[in-house]
């Protein structure tokens, strides 16, 4: 694409246009933001988003490139100085947008590098100039290691000189006017102390040589080096047989049109569910229509209870039939729109004349409920291409962070820099999208890791893939416990998340595999678990339940399977209450030590063994009954297949 090039003058916005020509876009123009002239003391502004420093050089620059160069004065300054930008009058950003307008219409560019790495503030700005504008962001460094960014650009044949110093670990009187080449040894070597970073040392450096003398000489998200793996039958799950079920109750009660609410937990966590669209051809009605009617519905019985559409984090949508997700998409984008909540999209064996369901988490925000504290939430939603993770390729965030939680959404193996799926197997597959999952996390909680992850659900598309999944993650938990095992003394072992893998239809861009996590940056020394056991004559009900002691937040997974290969009929209704009396006896369990409130109560069953209206039915007349006002928001998904003999599988989250 036709790019223009946001130029300090600095080294990150050269190495970034060098990055960009590598990807194939073409720098057609320059654009430069500097202090107003003839005014004293303005030759460096005091500012939160601009770098001018050396500004005056900037047209030579432009020179040696033959490229045109398009420049402002700021005009304005620092007013909006959150985390996140609205747009506001006399800001500085304004000026960023005056001038990448004046650069669009005169060069028709569709893209914009930036250099940034580190800077939320500054990438979040950018970001929101080049969507009012309809541009593509394009930050290839964000994110990069600091130490492996100083050699390519040394490598590359980068000249940069250092001109001002601005960081702790440089000397004025040793360091200014040398190269980024000379000072590489000095660099790495006071990068090792806490005291300084790496980029806080060189975040002050200029360019001085031509963008044309080298280019980067691979993409550092190639995923080239990945192989095809065959996958014998011999590796493929058993077939489970067709059981009948037995139900002593009545059956086919349509489900209620009337949203589900969880209870309210203390932290201000609130599921809710059952939110579905039909559709039928037959009707005098789009598909848009219908999906624009349920998020006007699900923002109504919001606000019934004090809620507004901002205050949801994470939403699960499932879709009948992703022909159909564009159009949905395009609706759920006009309710999501600014700064929108995580999501995981997969399709789902719907029933007939089901266009999408959904389910959402949201949270209120208060100082302090009771006792208890309640965090503001933080957002991460990077737009921009990078070699980091994928931009996200839809109205969701990548993370949504409250307190120690971090709410994820989905990630499916794109090559960041491309925007495609990768095309080297399954293996590789698991491996990259769980890869992206794991920088999301670092890049939203520096402490967070794959391994503070207390839920992840994976999504795939062939049942051979079951092992796959739960072998890469098995090797991620390793890799975490063989450095764990080192530093031990004898404390007690680490409790690690669980793992659901789910086969279903189809998912985004035609992938494999999906990962979605849940992380809670803890101790997980400090975490509990348990597990219980139940056995019938034809079935067996497994618990799980992992909680984090600090944070006031637990998982539960439950599992109903065949007994015996040879099990042919199980009393639906009598499963479904050992089921929730199982699981209240893991709330109740959880809550000795916390007010823990169960919040969604995620139901994957195998739509080929299971009705979904009489488990539906069933679930929530043993909810209601067994928990009362405790129940959880009831969620019902059907599935293509689970691992081994499993029917149905639960999974609970839940908060004090």
């Amino acid at each position: 694409m036709k790019v223009v090039a946001l130029i300090s003058g600095g080294k990150d916005s050269c190495y970034n246009m060098m990055h960009c020509v590598a990807a194939g876009h073409k720098i057609v123009a320059l654009a430069n933001l500097r202090p107003a002239e003839n005014k004293e003391g303005t030759d460096e502004l005091d500012s939160f988003m601009y770098q001018t420093v050396g500004h005056h050089a900037i047209e030579l620059y432009a020179e040696a490139m033959g490229l045109p160069l398009y420049r402002r004065t700021i005009e304005g300054t620092s007013v909006d100085t959150g985390r996140m930008y609205t747009r506001c009058e006399g800001d500085e950003v304004e000026d960023l947008y005056q001038l990448l307008k004046l650069v669009k219409d005169k060069e028709n560019v569709e893209g914009v590098s930036a250099g940034a790495i580190l800077s939320d503030y500054q990438r979040v700005r950018v970001e929101d100039v080049c969507k009012r504008l309809k541009l593509q962001p394009l930050a290839y460094l964000w994110h990069q290691n600091q130490e492996t960014l100083l050699k390519e650009m040394i490598s590359s044949n980068i000249e940069a000189i250092i001109i001002k110093v601005a960081a702790l670990g440089l000397d004025p009187d040793k360091h200014l006017g040398k190269t980024l080449d000379e000072m590489e040894p000095y660099l790495l070597e006071v990068s090792l102390s806490e005291e300084y970073s790496i980029h806080s040392v060189l975040q002050k450096t200029k360019h001085v040589q031509s963008l044309s003398k080298a280019l980067p000489r691979h993409c550092s998200c190639d995923a080239s080096c990945f192989e095809d793996t065959a996958w014998s039958a011999s590796e493929e799950q058993s077939e489970t047989p067709r059981i009948t079920w037995h139900s002593t109750g009545p059956i086919l009660v349509k489900p209620s049109k009337t949203l589900k609410f969880s209870e309210k937990s203390l932290k201000g966590y609130q599921w809710l569910s059952s939110i579905s669209a039909c559709f039928h051809p037959s009707e005098s009605i789009t598909v848009e229509d219908v999906a624009k009617d349920i998020f006007s519905s699900l923002q109504a019985h919001l606000n019934s209870k004090g809620l507004e559409l901002t205050d949801i984090i994470l939403v699960h949508l499932y879709v009948k039939s992703m022909k159909d997700f564009s159009v949905v998409n395009s609706a759920y984008m006009t309710a999501f729109d600014l700064y929108p909540p995580a999501r995981v999209c997969v399709e789902a064996p719907l029933p007939e004349g089901m266009l999408f369901q959904m389910d959402c988490l949201a949270h209120k925000y208060d100082e302090m409920v009771g006792n208890v504290t309640c965090y503001q939430k933080q957002i991460m939603h990077v737009q921009s291409i990078s070699h980091w993770a994928p931009a996200n390729i839809g109205p969701y965030s990548q993370c949504i962070q409250v307190g120690e939680v971090l709410y994820c959404a989905g990630q499916i193996a794109l090559v960041p820099c491309t925007m495609q799926l990768i095309s080297a197997g399954i293996e590789a597959e698991a491996l990259v999208s769980l890869s992206h999952a794991e920088k999301v996390l670092k890049a939203m909680c520096q402490n967070a890791e794959l391994h503070h992850v207390l839920m992840a659900n994976c999504y795939v598309t062939d049942k051979k893939y079951i092992s796959v999944a739960q072998a890469t993650w098995q090797k991620k938990l390793r890799e975490f416990k063989k450095g764990e095992n080192k530093d031990m003394d004898g404390d007690r072992p680490s409790v690690c998340g669980q793992l659901l893998v789910i086969v279903v239809p189809s998912l985004p861009r035609a992938a494999s595999i999906e990962w979605h996590v849940m992380a809670v940056v803890d101790e997980q020394r400090q975490r509990q678990n348990f597990v219980h056991l139940r056995s019938s004559e034809n079935y067996q009900i497994k618990c799980e339940a992992v909680q984090s002691c600090t944070a006031g937040t637990a998982a539960i997974v439950i599992s109903l399977s065949l007994s015996s290969p040879s099990a042919t009929t199980i009393n639906l209704d009598t499963a479904l209450h050992d089921i929730v009396e199982v699981f209240k006896q893991a709330v109740e369990k959880l809550s000795e030590d916390h007010n823990t409130t169960p919040l969604g109560f995620r139901t994957f069953y195998r739509n080929s063994m299971v009705e979904m209206e009489p488990l539906q039915t069933g679930l929530q007349e043993h909810l209601e009954e067994q928990m009362g006002k405790k129940a959880p928001a009831l969620i019902i998904v059907p599935i293509v297949d689970l691992p081994d003999h499993i029917i149905i599988q639960i999974a609970c989250w839940l908060s004090n």
